[in-house]
């Protein structure tokens, strides 16, 4: 009788504590799938190397879930806390606690971004790199001057330098290719490093799209010529060697002096590009616009004035000193 009274008991006792258990689990699940205590929309970091249960104590502690225990017990029921990715998220308010697990697994994190105007040198590519402290890891050697692809490039905090280069450099491979694949026919050199060379000369000589084939023409009548090119933007690159910290006006000793950088004494191209050329300033050297033109200078208005004689030449630089004079 007592053995029956005990059994009776003890079932009546699981029944209570399944019962008990059985509400824990649905008040966790509601917790769980309800809206989260966040007012407004937050950037959370997940470090590199974090272990999910700090990343869950720092979600408590900055109000974005309302339990820590709960999200650590369903994140582990749901195989997902060995599934944390690094990086910076933006979660939205209100989100629940499934929807933060979601997200922090998932890889989506902000991507910042990092712009390289065209015409930056490698030196000056490098530096900006060097200078985000989002980024991690050594640059290693100067990557060849003309070899990288100025543009803006995502990434997320903790990526690497070497790794935006590598994307710097494919881009610049594509774009090399895919406009040396429509060139225009009898161009003056061979090859897609001269290609990359005049490139380089025509993004630093003009900023103006619309003059970057005339441009490209003249350069191609003085190789066709076989007169020096007379740029001073290869002189400049000589003495700077592409660092704007070393930039100064041109001497007369920059003019004189026996370097191929020096296109005012020597024909043909400089031994490397003097900076990395834009998309535009590449299909412009592959495919330059048909002119007389041998000269310009620049204008006073941003832009260049153009002339097929030296006499025009020199009229026109005579404009240009006035102007100049003015200025000052």
């Amino acid at each position: 009788m007592i053995a029956r009274h005990f059994a009776a008991n003890f079932v009546n006792f699981l029944i209570v504590i399944f019962l008990v258990i059985a509400s824990l689990i649905y008040w966790a699940k509601n917790q769980y799938q309800d809206e989260g205590p966040l007012k407004s929309d937050i950037s959370f970091e997940v470090k590199k190397g974090d272990i999910f249960r700090n990343v869950s104590a720092d979600l408590a502690k900055q109000g974005i879930i309302s339990n820590s225990v709960i999200f650590n017990v369903w994140a582990r029921y749901a195989k997902q806390d060995e599934n944390l990715k690094f990086g910076n998220y933006m979660i939205s308010s209100k989100s629940s606690m499934s929807e933060v697990l979601a997200l922090i697994t998932s890889g989506k994190a902000i991507n910042e971004q990092i712009t390289f105007p065209e015409g930056f040198t490698s030196y000056q590519i490098v530096e900006r790199l060097k200078s985000n402290l989002e980024l991690e890891g050594e640059v290693g050697p100067l990557p060849t001057e003309g070899s990288l692809a100025p543009n803006t490039y995502s990434y997320q905090k903790g990526d690497t330098r070497r790794n935006i280069l590598k994307k710097m450099m494919e881009m610049q491979k594509n774009i090399i290719n895919k406009a040396w694949n429509s060139r225009s026919k009898d161009l003056p050199f061979s090859n897609k490093k001269e290609a990359i060379i005049i490139a380089s000369i025509i993004e630093k000589e003009t900023s103006r799209n619309n003059e970057l084939k005339l441009v490209s023409g003249v350069i191609m009548n003085r190789l066709k010529a076989g007169i020096p090119l007379g740029m001073d933007s290869t002189i400049v690159y000589e003495f700077t060697k592409g660092n704007p910290k070393n930039m100064r006006s041109i001497k007369q000793s920059d003019i004189k002096k026996d370097s191929k950088y020096n296109t005012r004494k020597y024909s043909g191209l400089p031994p490397s590009a003097i900076g990395n050329p834009g998309r535009l300033a590449i299909e412009a050297a592959l495919n330059p616009e048909k002119t007389d033109f041998f000269y310009f200078v620049a204008d006073g208005t941003g832009g260049h004035a153009f002339s097929k004689t030296l006499k025009e030449h020199n009229i026109n630089v005579a404009k240009w000193r006035k102007i100049e004079k003015n200025k000052k």
